[in-house]
C-alpha cells in the first residue's frame, strides 16, 4: 500500500499547492520523511503524498492502537484512558450543542471512538456511533450506544433525518475530507448541527518556532486547516458558525503550570537551538474546535439511489 499524491487541496478542492517543510515521522507502518504543502487558495496545510483509504484503514483498525500508542515524546499511552481524560472538554461541547439540537433527527458521531462525546448528549433522540476500530467500538457499545463499524468514506446517504453530525478528532484523519464533507453536510436536516473538534492550527506559535519538530505533525493528521479555511468552507455550504473553542485549558495537557513550562521551553528554543529530538510543547491555539448550524431554509440533498444507506436499515 503506497502513499497517494493528490495535486489539489483536500479541503477546498482548489490550489495550487506550495511546498512548506518536511518532517520525520514514525507512526505504525509509516516511517521516514513526509512533506507538508499548503493551499494558496484556502491556506490549508496537508501531507502530500498522503495515506490513502486502504493504508489509513489498516492503521486505524488495529486493535492494539487503543491499548497502547506513542505520544509525540515517544512515551506509551492508552487512548482508552486518554479519551476519558477529555470528559471536561466534551461536556463543554455537549452543553453548547444541546440548546440548538433540532426536535427530531438522528445524532450521528462519525469516528466516535469510545462514544464518550455522543453519550453526553440528550438520550431522547436516536444516536448512532460510527466507529470501525473493534476495541473502541466495543467500548462505545458498553456505554449503551448503537454502533456501526463502518468507515467514514464508505458511508452513504441515510433516509432518516440527521439532526447532528459529530466529527470528534476525525476530519483531519480522512484521506479526502473535501469529498466526505460535501456529502456529509448535505445529510443534515435544516437547523441540524455539526461539531468538528481537534483541528490542528498550522499557524500556531509552536508550529512557527519549531518548524519540522512541531509535536502535531503526523502522516495520520492529513490536513491542517487554519480556522478561516474551515469557517469559509462551512459558510459556503450554508452553515452558520455558532461557537469556536481553543480548548487547551480544559484538556489533560493544559493548566497554568503546564503553560508556564511550555512558555519557558519556547523561550529557550528562541534563544538557542533545542536539544536533539526535542518537540514543541502543548500550547493554547495548537488545536481548535467549532460548532455550526445548517441554514433553516436549506433542504437536505436528495440523492437518487436504488439502495438505502447501511445506516438507514437500523432506523
Amino acid at each position: 500500500m503506497e502513499l497517494t499524491n493528490t495535486p489539489i487541496c483536500r479541503l477546498c478542492g482548489r490550489g495550487p499547492l506550495r511546498a512548506r517543510l518536511s518532517f520525520s515521522g514514525a507512526a505504525g507502518s509509516l516511517t521516514g520523511e513526509f512533506r507538508l504543502v499548503s493551499c494558496d487558495n484556502c491556506g490549508t496545510w496537508q501531507v502530500n503524498p498522503h495515506p490513502g483509504p486502504k493504508l489509513a484503514q489498516s492503521y486505524f483498525n488495529r486493535p492494539e492502537l487503543w491499548a497502547k500508542t506513542l505520544d509525540p515524546e515517544g512515551r506509551p499511552v492508552s487512548l482508552l484512558e486518554r479519551s476519558q481524560g477529555r470528559a471536561q472538554e466534551y461536556r463543554i461541547y455537549a452543553q453548547a450543542m444541546t440548546p440548538f439540537l433540532p426536535e427530531r433527527g438522528l445524532l450521528l458521531d462519525i469516528g466516535a471512538g469510545t462514544g464518550l462525546m455522543l453519550s453526553l448528549l440528550p438520550d431522547n433522540r436516536p444516536k448512532l456511533a460510527v466507529e470501525p476500530n473493534p476495541v473502541a467500538a466495543e467500548a462505545a457499545r458498553e456505554r449503551g450506544l448503537e454502533v456501526s463499524r463502518e468507515w467514514a468514506e464508505n458511508l452513504t446517504f441515510p433516509k432518516v433525518p440527521i439532526g447532528a453530525i459529530i466529527l470528534n478528532q476525525t476530519l483531519d484523519h480522512l484521506p479526502r475530507p473535501d469529498l466526505f464533507l460535501s456529502r456529509a453536510l448535505s445529510w443534515l436536516s435544516p437547523g441540524g448541527l455539526t461539531l468538528i473538534t481537534g483541528l490542528i492550527n498550522p499557524l500556531s506559535l509552536p508550529a512557527r518556532v519549531y518548524g519540522p519538530r512541531h509535536r502535531l505533525w503526523s502522516p495520520w493528521h492529513q490536513i491542517y486547516p487554519p480556522l478561516a479555511a474551515v469557517t469559509g468552507l462551512l459558510k459556503a455550504q450554508g452553515l452558520e458558525i455558532l461557537e469556536v473553542w481553543r480548548p487547551y485549558f480544559v484538556t489533560p495537557f493544559g493548566g497554568p503550570w503546564n503553560l508556564t513550562r511550555a512558555s519557558l521551553k519556547i523561550l529557550a528554543t528562541l534563544i538557542r537551538r533545542p536539544r536533539p529530538g526535542a518537540v514543541s510543547p502543548p500550547w493554547p491555539g495548537n488545536v481548535y474546535s467549532l460548532l455550526a448550524r445548517k441554514n433553516l431554509l436549506l433542504q437536505p440533498l436528495k440523492v437518487p439511489s436504488p439502495q438505502a444507506a447501511p445506516l438507514a436499515s437500523q432506523y
